[in-house]
């Protein structure tokens, strides 16, 4: 097969990962090196992707080269395995997989776990510094639980995978503690009370040394964040959510001894990108697009926004809370419009009292309107957009 095929194919094989015991021992065998691979794991339910951009785009800027898996992906499926901020290639990731396909067709591996072993393979073929590794599902059970880490890092905690992470925050937040490790320290910004006991017993009988980072903060009248972290003021621009995610960011690393300059640390803040997370994707007129997917995603997306004048684009999964995420979004006061997407996934739109429109539809209104929009819910929504609107 080739390039496309092949990606096509293991798109299919979704499924439950094996057991983590058993995936550790494969990569074992194959890639004995794998346990002295400086690594970072980022779990949680919001903020794993942007406190891995975060990590990614300090340690660039001063030249350091990092490995970075992440998921899911926005347009291409190798978005998933990054050396800094350049994607594996086509030739580099059909060879890599060439070279385990065998193994993968024997022991049957999901596609989550394919995409791990090959990040870890092309990593460790790469001399990277040090590998930024983003949770999938959950964290006790997660493929990504099977390696060694330097740290490990839990941003937050919400009710979302419910029918399999189960359906309070306690439970959910034992999921997610589930990353830890007996010898390890584990960081996290999570606030609410009930999820930082969980974790504080987790943590307790795990024999991990948990911290919880909180830096300061202030909003200025013009919607910017102010902050002092390591002795410095920082100027951090909307969305303000930021604030937790670089908070988790700087402490991670300043933990593992990186010494970030403070120009460097301003500049970033500067450049700041993250596909698909509060992205501009035109200025004239304004459109921002947000893959704010459960409820506390939508939350903190309105409550960065503060004020929007302009009209609402919006889709969700069916295990998701879309009445919920609506009623917050209705908050805005802005007319809101749903878009329907070429999935079994979907929520039942049509049940929701809404205007509904297909993504093609959505196309020529924002290529035709004046008004400002946002484009906002499923990662898969807005990565469907991206790909609509980058080709057009």
């Amino acid at each position: 097969m080739d390039y496309e095929a092949t990606i096509k194919y293991i798109e299919t094989k979704k499924g439950l990962n094996h057991d983590i015991h058993q995936y550790r021992q494969w990569l074992s065998e194959a890639m004995p090196q794998h346990t002295q691979l400086p690594k970072i794991q980022v779990g949680g339910t919001n903020g794993k992707g942007s406190t891995v951009a975060w990590m990614n785009q300090l340690l660039s800027y001063q030249g350091v080269k990092t490995g970075v898996f992440t998921s899911p992906h926005l347009v291409s499926h190798r978005e998933r395995i990054c050396i800094n901020e350049k994607m594996i290639s086509q030739e580099d990731w059909l060879r890599i997989y060439r070279q385990y396909e065998t193994f993968f067709e024997k022991e049957n591996l999901t596609m989550f776990e394919i995409d791990l072993w090959m990040a870890i393979a092309y990593f460790l073929e790469q001399n990277v510094a040090i590998a930024l590794i983003e949770v999938g599902l959950g964290g006790r059970l997660d493929a990504t639980t099977a390696l060694d880490y330097n740290l490990v890092m839990i941003t937050n905690v919400g009710l979302e995978h419910c029918a399999i992470l189960g359906d309070t925050i306690e439970q959910i937040s034992y999921e997610k503690a589930g990353i830890f490790k007996p010898g390890y320290v584990a960081l996290t910004t999570e606030t609410k009370p009930n999820a930082k006991k969980v974790m504080e017993q987790v943590a307790g009988y795990m024999g991990t040394l948990l911290g919880f980072v909180e830096i300061p903060y202030k909003e200025t009248d013009d919607h910017q964040v102010l902050f002092e972290w390591e002795n410095h003021m920082y100027v951090l621009h909307p969305p303000k959510y930021q604030i937790y995610n670089i908070s988790l960011a700087l402490e991670g690393l300043n933990y593992l001894g990186y010494t970030l300059d403070p120009d460097c640390v301003q500049s970033v803040i500067d450049h700041f990108h993250w596909a698909g997370r509060f992205t501009i994707a035109r200025k004239d007129p304004l459109i921002i697009v947000d893959g704010a997917h459960n409820k506390e995603g939508i939350e903190a997306l309105v409550a960065s926004l503060g004020h929007f004048d302009g009209h609402i684009y919006f889709s969700v999964l069916k295990d998701k809370k879309a009445k919920e995420m609506l009623a917050l979004l209705a908050k805005l006061d802005c007319p809101i419009t749903l878009v329907s997407m070429d999935t079994s996934r979907l929520y039942d739109l049509k049940t929701l009292p809404y205007p509904l429109i297909n993504e093609k539809q959505l196309m020529v209104e924002l290529r035709k309107t004046k008004d400002r929009a946002l484009v906002c819910g499923s990662l898969y929504f807005v990565g469907d957009f991206y790909k609509a609107f980058t080709n057009k």
